[in-house]
């Protein structure tokens, strides 16, 4: 059972271009595609629908920092 980065969410006191370089180091990833919700930044590396839906998992890199990670199908 190998997992993989789905989303990487950053919170915004961050700031958004901060956001985008701390995303691209742990995606590897130029311009990940990011969505803005109310209280965070998400960097997607691989669409959602790529996974088992009950495999995703998130782990807490610090206060601001968490990846989600899945199951590929």
């Amino acid at each position: 059972m190998v997992y993989e980065i789905q989303v990487v969410i950053i919170k915004k006191e961050v700031g958004v271009e901060k956001a985008k370089k701390i995303a691209e180091e742990i995606i590897k990833k130029d311009n990940p595609f990011m969505r803005e919700t109310e209280d965070s930044y998400r960097f997607r590396n691989i669409i959602k629908t790529k996974f088992k839906s009950d495999t995703f998992r998130t782990k807490k890199v610090n206060d601001k920092v968490s990846i989600v990670f899945g199951e590929r199908k």
